[in-house]
């Protein structure tokens, strides 16, 4: 790509022209590298003719960043109105201030200027007879559990009363149809706070699941409803790794504690069982593992190898995250559905070549850890094994996933903030697009998608 150079004062102004994606980076970040390692000067990156910026010029900033030495300043300017709202999405005017021109920056910078706020925009191959597959979420939470308290409760309340205000409810049907109709999903409903716990319906008698998360307390809790006790019942477990908010619901899931019922816990770590054995012993909890009355099987799978189970084709593969972490693809009838949570994506490049996109192509549902902002994904959170919403949406584009759920929710997050945070997902999809258009949803604690 064509990049101008400048100097505005004493400081160096960085001019690329075009778009910035994984074609262009590349020339860009070596260019800023060594502009912002050397010398002295603070560095402005004058955004006037950039069109488009995605994930992968995002990080050539956040590199920068991280490169230049300490007191050296680093700021974009004159972004067009399509990448500043990128720029807001990707939460990056935490990062880099980003100013209206160059002008502005060189003023905000001079001696003396008045300290103020970093300015920044805000931001607006299929069986045609298959049966679909049900998708059932019953944990879509990371890191660990949320409750909703009494302020949460009572904000939600207070938000529904003010929108009714002047509004003649004066039958149920007409109260219903508000609610479904009028009222926000964060006012109305509640993305849930139970850690991961995903159903995949097989159309038989086994059940398949996705991580053992708190979640599966409420699953288990239903099949018992359903069947009763005394019905014995074949589960069989996919386990993406073993910290402790994917295994935490274990203990809780009844089904394990009746004789007659067999549980097959699926996964690529070796420590499945001492895993799960581990949390039961004392002092952690008061039943020991070996006092569980149905049958335990722990089967080891082979990252890239298929296996057959419950009428689908399982493929793991590996991801980054601490100790490892695995997703997998299920496929049946032409459809699939891959599941792929606590994985972060590093390469600064995202493109055909990069396996997870053949991993995920043409799936009609891609359930992806969004839990960060990309920003934080790659500065202040990097290494800590989690993914971005924008990195998302890049990756389905790629891959031509007809839908990309939303998962693995922040649990600093509110249903307000989740919900935004899903407004601005489905704004970049749209902005980002190539043609392929990729639905986007966001799970919540009893979703149910048909595939």
């Amino acid at each position: 790509m064509n990049i101008g150079e400048s100097r505005v004062g004493d400081h160096l102004v960085l001019r690329p022209v075009g778009r910035l994606d994984t074609q262009t980076t590349a020339a860009f970040q070596a260019r800023l590298l060594e502009l912002v390692a050397a010398g002295s000067a603070d560095v402005i990156v004058d955004f006037a003719q950039v069109d488009y910026i995605s994930s992968a010029g995002l990080r050539s900033l956040m590199a920068a960043v991280k490169a230049k030495p300490k007191g050296r300043r680093l700021a974009v300017a004159a972004l067009n109105p399509l990448v500043q709202e990128i720029y807001t999405i990707a939460r990056f005017q935490h990062v880099i201030p980003a100013f209206g021109s160059v002008d502005e920056a060189v003023a905000a910078w001079s001696p003396g200027a008045e300290p103020k706020a970093e300015p920044g925009a805000k931001a607006e191959a299929m069986s045609p007879n298959a049966p679909p597959i049900g998708v059932r979420f019953w944990g879509t939470r990371g890191s660990l559990p949320v409750a909703l308290n009494h302020s949460g409760v009572r904000a939600k309340i207070r938000a529904a009363l003010l929108a009714v205000r002047e509004r003649n409810l004066s039958s149920p049907e007409a109260i219903d149809a508000f609610l479904d109709t009028e009222l926000p999903f964060s006012v109305k409903g509640t993305f849930g706070g139970n850690t991961s716990c995903v159903q995949i319906e097989t159309g038989g008698d086994e059940y398949l699941l996705c991580d053992l998360g708190s979640g599966v307390r409420e699953f288990g809790n239903q099949v018992l409803a359903k069947h009763g006790p005394g019905r014995p019942n074949s589960f069989n477990i996919f386990m993406s790794h073993v910290h402790w908010d994917h295994i935490m619901g274990f203990p809780f899931f009844v089904p394990a504690y009746i004789p007659g019922n067999r549980l097959r816990i699926y996964g690529c770590h070796k420590i499945l069982r001492e895993a799960l054995q581990r949390q039961h012993a004392a002092p952690s909890f008061p039943v020991e593992f070996a006092s569980l009355g149905a049958t335990l099987e722990f089967i080891e799978l082979e990252p890239g190898m298929p296996c057959e189970v419950a009428g689908f084709s399982v493929t793991p593969i590996k991801q980054f995250h601490s100790g490892d972490s695995y997703g997998y693809r299920f496929e049946r009838n032409g459809k699939a559905i891959v599941y792929t949570t606590d994985c972060e994506h590093k390469a600064q490049m995202l493109d055909e070549s990069y396996p997870f996109v053949e991993f995920y192509r043409d799936a009609d549902l891609l359930i992806f850890d969004t839990m960060y902002s990309l920003a934080d994904a790659i500065s202040v959170k990097e290494d800590w094994g989690h993914s971005s919403n924008l990195v998302a949406v890049e990756l389905a584009q790629l891959a031509r996933a007809k839908r990309l759920v939303m998962f693995h929710h922040e649990p600093a997050y509110d249903d307000a903030k989740i919900e935004g945070v899903f407004a601005e997902t489905v704004r970049f999809e749209e902005i980002s697009r190539e043609g392929h258009k990729v639905e986007v949803i966001a799970a919540y604690d009893g979703l149910e998608i048909f595939v």
